[in-house]
């Protein structure tokens, strides 16, 4: 083969790479910050077993923000906020997994692991975080 074959064959493979390996668009959309709730139930779990209180139990909701690339929760007295270490996007669904510290808490507690399932079709989230599974209503981050 010549070097000119060569070089060209090279700028094929080069060409194709790229092509397959830009962003879709629809996984940018699903990079939007978002803020949610869950108004309708809060869901403890332990030892394989949940328990779920509604409003009439008197349970005080959470708040979840994306903010550009970091989780933050807020949960009754105080919140916990930390780097997104993991995003994966598939159509209007992202899943994001951050390490998530208390603010203003002690720096040597450790982080503790958030999960979320973020739905940009549906407008809802649900989370995984210190014992709670909750499913979350959302809309942009400033509502």
């Amino acid at each position: 083969m010549t070097v000119l074959a060569e070089r060209e064959k090279y700028m094929r493979l080069l060409a194709a790479s790229i092509i397959l390996l830009a962003p879709l668009p629809a996984a940018a959309a699903s990079t939007a910050d978002f803020s949610c709730a869950n108004r309708a139930a809060e869901i403890r779990c332990a030892d394989g077993r949940c328990e779920i209180l509604t409003p009439d139990d008197g349970f005080t909701p959470m708040r979840l923000v994306r903010a550009g690339k970091t989780l933050s929760i807020c949960a009754y007295s105080g919140c916990w906020e930390g780097p997104i270490l993991a995003r994966h996007a598939l159509g209007p669904m992202t899943t994001l997994q951050a390490s998530v510290k208390r603010q203003g808490g002690d720096e040597a507690e450790p982080a503790t692991p958030l999960s979320v399932i973020h739905d940009a079709d549906s407008g809802t989230a649900q989370m995984n975080w210190g014992g709670f599974a909750n499913v979350m209503e959302c809309g942009a981050r400033d509502e």
